[in-house]
């Protein structure tokens, strides 16, 4: 099988995958959409834009929708760190939507054997909702998030991806514990130098949490770097 199978037979699979899921128990399915843009300062110094809106309720309706900037440092080799903001506007049951901001601060560790690479993204996020209409608005809340990524680099065009990642409770007054999981399974694909294309299909699982919410979701993001 040639390379070029390969990545015919890999993206079939996340497809064939997320089709499986769909006709499995499924508590919602959703699709995330988005564009982001990346400027290389220098070899150690980018800056990212991006939007995304994401359907949820089977797909019926914009669940969320958000504008993220943010900037990335290299320490090293095989570190790196990162700062972001998020604007969100997430859908409530009454249809209205609330206005959420969002920080994260992230320590991002990578090596390299081979053709196979990993990441082990550390992720400090804090979150305000509602804060001009809500008395708790001003109240923070916050997750640390770990995320742990395994690329195999077929050729220079296609590299397919699993991810695993963790959220912590960081401010829960009945006691701090894990509430969530997400399973990742996807691949890159270099258009050109400056425009490259990512597929992917994950699984959200909320758990330790009343009435707790699992999402089937697929997902595709344009990204062009200059």
């Amino acid at each position: 099988m040639n390379k070029n199978n390969w990545f015919i037979f890999f993206t079939i699979f996340i497809f064939a995958f997320a089709a499986n899921y769909a006709l499995a128990q499924v508590n919602d399915a959703g699709v995330w959409a988005s564009i982001n843009v990346e400027k290389k300062i220098n070899s150690k110094v980018a800056l990212q834009l991006s939007e995304e809106v994401r359907f949820n309720e089977n797909v019926s309706e914009v669940g969320t929708a958000f504008t993220e900037i943010g900037a990335n440092y290299k320490l090293s080799k095989y570190i790196a760190v990162g700062v972001s903001y998020r604007f969100i506007q997430k859908r409530k049951v009454d249809d209205f939507y609330s206005f959420r901001h969002r920080y994260n601060v992230d320590v991002a560790f990578k090596y390299k054997y081979k053709k196979l690479s990993m990441s082990l993204r550390e992720r400090l996020q804090t979150q305000y909702a509602n804060v001009n209409s809500s008395e708790d608005g001003k109240v923070a809340t916050r997750y640390l998030r770990n995320k742990l990524t395994l690329k195999y680099n077929l050729e220079r065009k296609y590299t397919p991806f699993v991810a695993g990642e963790l959220f912590y409770q960081l401010t829960n007054v009945e006691g701090n514990e894990f509430d969530n999981v997400r399973y990742t399974v996807g691949v890159d694909y270099e258009i050109n130098k400056k425009v490259s294309l990512e597929l992917f299909y994950l699984i959200n699982k909320e758990f330790n949490t009343n009435n707790p919410v699992t999402d089937y979701v697929s997902g595709f993001g344009f990204t062009y770097t200059f």
